[in-house]
């Protein structure tokens, strides 16, 4: 009975954390609360730190990772300190694609899914809420609806937040037909993260090369709705819930053994990471904010980098 008592107020806290407002009463609220706009590094770098940091011989410790994770101190201290911590203060290393190496049972999935499992309970708190566009299936950022020459001067001045992203070609269309480009009235929706309902956290993994389908990880055309929208090209007839990009978006995204996977697939994740953006269907590119965590072997990496195409991937 005490597992079905806190499932109830588990169930009950969910349902009282939930908003939903027009587009004018989100600016309110960031007016009071501008850390609702951080990024996607950010916001994982703001949730370890809140976890409590202490430092032991010289050496700091986190204490989001001390449960779990045994003799990997000095890791983890430059995994925060020189890849999330300059990424959320979006300097360059966000740009990157998260790679872990190293052998079997060396902590790799654990990291990576302590992670997922922090972003789900910290999006449930006041410090680490999401909004975003209700009811679209990538949870974009409903400061994606400010038009590009209303986002200096003024905004950032009034705001103190930088806007980076274009709006997705399915929430243009429906700002544009459900709306008539009132922006202000365009309703927007607290999210959770969850990995089970594909929200803020995805995963990845490869199969074989030659079945894989890149449609996994970017979506793909409902040809069962063309004959009602006339065109392949028409936002509403692509599945845009359908990738893990996609549904990534906004949080996570675990790419398991990345390095066994086609090339096509790596050049849609270097686009992510260093332009913010990947390409999908016929469409312009689709922004998105999310960090990619991938792991490998010492093998595969080696075979890797001796591959002379892929030498771009890899930072001097």
């Amino acid at each position: 009975m005490d597992i079905l008592r806190k499932a109830q107020q588990y169930r009950t806290t969910q349902n009282a954390l939930k908003w939903e407002g027009t587009f004018a009463e989100y600016l309110e609220l960031l007016k009071e609360k501008p850390f609702l706009a951080q990024s996607a590094h950010s916001r994982i770098y703001q949730m370890i730190k809140d976890e409590g940091i202490e430092e032991v011989n010289g050496v700091r410790q986190y204490s989001f990772f001390n449960k779990q994770l045994f003799g990997l101190e000095e890791a983890l201290e430059k995994l925060v300190e020189e890849y999330f911590h300059p990424a959320a203060k979006r300097l360059d290393v966000k740009k990157r694609i998260l790679l872990l190496m190293g052998p079997v049972s060396g902590g790799k999935s654990t990291l990576v899914t302590l992670l997922k499992r922090g972003l789900e309970k910290y999006t449930l708190t006041d410090k680490g809420a999401v909004f975003a566009i209700k009811n679209c299936p990538m949870h974009e950022n409903p400061l994606h609806l400010i038009p590009k020459h209303l986002r200096g001067g003024d905004f950032e001045e009034e705001y103190g937040i930088k806007i980076e992203g274009n709006l997705s070609p399915l929430n243009r269309l429906r700002l544009e037909e459900d709306y008539e480009g009132r922006i202000e009235d365009v309703l927007v929706e607290r999210i959770f993260f969850s990995e089970d309902k594909r929200v803020g956290i995805g995963t990845f993994s490869p199969s074989d090369p030659k079945s894989q389908d890149i449609a996994d990880l970017t979506g793909s055309i409902d040809f069962s709705t063309i004959a009602e929208y006339g065109s392949e090209s028409d936002p509403r007839a692509y599945r845009f819930d359908g990738g893990e990009l996609n549904k990534a978006n906004r949080g996570l995204m675990e790419f398991q053994e990345m390095l066994k996977c086609d090339e096509k697939f790596l050049w849609h994740l270097l686009s992510l990471t260093q332009e913010g953006n990947f390409k999908a269907g016929r469409f312009a590119l689709i922004s998105a904010d999310e960090i990619i965590v991938a792991h490998t072997n010492e093998t595969e990496y080696r075979s890797f980098i001796s591959n002379k195409k892929m030498r771009r991937c890899i930072p001097e």
